[in-house]
């Protein structure tokens, strides 16, 4: 592999431009088979995979530098570290002070995220099908996920504190190390819990990745245990084939695409005075108001976003004594919504969502300008809708957390109906989840709220458990908090859970969709997205995994053309 410095060459490439950034505004003297623009987590097991065969020549362009040696990104105990730093693209949301962290290195996101493996619920991956996806459901992407994995069984002190595994559902010859880290809480602290969520009528589940997350689990994480160091993107799909002269990474941005019918030649800009000479799918009203022109109108881009908002509730109290600062404590909890309401609820609550769905449908499409119909979001709905009440997906998590002297919980609903939008702006990109626009997600919020509550205040871990100290018992009262005072506190205390996607779907063109089951843009020959703004719906798992095994399906499909 060759490292180009951003002013080391002025590159002139006929290519396949793959977009592995959610953006699609483009690069670039060497000929190249295929150009990759972000050195991510998708865009690296991409550039892994077509750059095996010889015979083709593979170009990644990425801003970020080299972060093997930065202790922020190597030592899995410094989550949230690396937020504010260089390697942190750090965006701020639209008419908001909250932040949006990306990753901003070789190996995108994935040196900076949380490390958590989890998948999703069987239904949640076919309903991508039914979007106008044909092959794409579970059955077809599982291969994929155990393709890409080299799994590491829990010790026999881990096991004892609650880690756990089903062989059937990880792979062990992959490139991607997972696992439970030498970190991972040894102690009591695990069978307390497990216990308390029993009580709370939430049962274990041994091993959340083999299509079913609901119950309470140890998560396993993307870690190399045995190194004791994270395990990105980079470190997975990169740095071991660095040496394929078939292979170059040029450290800048791709600016330019400069189009010949419906292909492209892609050029790289190296200042920033370069500007705009081509933007695929952007829609007309929005490009127009920058002076860009429009190559392909997909006003799909840059709409459907959506986010998971993310609460905490925290208490202070007497840890165990062998629970140490720093100790990772990857409990989880996923519930469906027959787990959050009583029957009667639980029905009133279907029938109130589907007679909704025109309404929040409606609702939408205004805030999006229209560019993305309510006929559209109404069919997605509906879907949503099935998947939530009729197919028992899970629908909220919660987290359990504990560091000496406190314990806390951060909770979201899984499936959001808001959507929100990403698109360009003067000085970065604006963003805007409009988190709680449809009112079901409130709904959801607040009743895993209530949960969470309950199962600190439900032995044996209510011996431990003192007085909440966020938001504080005068913002929830415990027992009896209305549901305007929940309201008033999501509206002021929800952060986003990074886990953005769905803003270039891979769905069907009338329904907003902006690639095909190909990854292929729509009025495109040869430019395709891989990244997590595919992703047409949330899913109940952390992206990380799926997305991996998106990048590998992408790469043969890439591959077999």
């Amino acid at each position: 592999m060759h490292l180009y410095g951003a002013r080391g060459r002025s590159m002139a490439l006929r290519a396949t431009l793959i977009t592995t950034i959610g953006f699609i505004v483009v690069a670039s003297c060497y000929e190249y088979d295929y150009v990759i623009t972000g050195a991510g987590t998708a865009g690296l097991v991409v550039a892994n995979r077509l750059s095996a065969d010889p015979s083709v020549t593979v170009l990644v362009v990425e801003p970020g530098c080299d972060e093997r040696s930065n202790p922020n990104v190597t030592n899995p105990l410094a989550f949230t570290v690396p937020f504010g730093t260089h390697i942190d693209w750090q965006c701020h949301l639209e008419n908001r002070s909250l932040e949006y962290h990306q990753g901003k290195a070789i190996g995108g996101t994935s040196t900076i995220n949380g490390m958590t493996y989890v998948r999703g619920d069987v239904a949640e991956l076919d309903a991508w099908a039914a979007l106008g996806n044909p092959g794409w459901d579970w059955a077809a992407l599982y291969p994929y996920y155990l393709r890409g994995e080299l799994f590491a069984p829990p010790t026999e002190a881990q096991t004892a504190a609650g880690a756990d595994w089903d062989p059937a559902y990880h792979g062990d010859s992959g490139t991607l190390r997972t696992g439970y880290p030498y970190e991972m809480l040894n102690g009591t602290l695990f069978d307390r819990l497990a216990t308390t969520w029993e009580v709370v009528e939430q049962r274990r589940n041994r091993d959340p990745n083999g299509g079913d997350v609901r119950g309470f689990a140890a998560w396993p994480m993307t870690v190399n245990r045995d190194a004791d160091v994270r395990e990105d993107a980079a470190t997975a799909y990169l740095w071991n084939v660095a040496g394929r002269p078939n292979l170059d990474l040029v450290q800048g941005t791709v600016k330019r695409v400069v189009w010949e019918g419906s292909g492209c030649v892609v050029r790289q800009g190296h200042t920033a005075e370069d500007g705009y000479e081509a933007v695929v799918a952007r829609g007309v009203d929005i490009l127009s108001s920058l002076d860009i022109p429009v190559v392909v109108d997909l006003p799909g881009v840059g709409e459907n976003l959506q986010d998971q908002p993310n609460t905490i509730l925290m208490y202070n109290g007497t840890t165990p004594e062998d629970l140490e600062s720093g100790a990772i404590t990857p409990y989880s909890t996923f519930l469906t919504a027959a787990d959050l309401f009583d029957s009667s609820s639980l029905s009133a609550l279907a029938s109130r969502t589907l007679d909704s769905i025109p309404a929040w449908s409606t609702q939408i499409a205004a805030a999006n300008g229209g560019r993305v119909t309510a006929t559209a979001l109404e069919r997605i709905f509906r879907l949503q809708q099935d998947l939530i009440f009729a197919k028992n997906v899970t629908v909220a998590e919660i987290v359990s957390f504990a560091q000496p002297g406190h314990f806390g919980s951060a909770w979201w609903p899984l499936l959001p109906f808001s959507r929100g939008s990403v698109h360009l702006g003067g000085e970065g990109p604006l963003i805007d989840p409009q988190y709680f626009l449809a009112e079901f997600d409130k709904t959801i919020a607040i009743a895993a709220g209530r949960v969470a509550q309950r199962f600190w205040r439900t032995a044996p871990m209510a011996e431990l458990v003192g007085a909440n100290t966020v938001p504080g018992a005068e913002v929830l009262p415990e027992s009896n908090a209305t549901d305007a005072q929940w309201e008033a506190h999501l509206a002021s205390a929800a952060a986003p859970n990074h886990h953005g996607l769905g803003t270039a779907a891979m769905m069907s063109r009338d329904l907003g969709g902006v690639v095909d089951p190909e990854l292929r843009v729509y009025g495109t020959q040869n430019v395709r997205v891989v990244d997590a703004s595919v992703i047409p719906l949330q899913i109940s798992g952390h992206l990380t995994a799926t997305l991996y095994a998106v990048a590998e399906r992408a790469s043969d499909i890439i591959m077999r053309q």
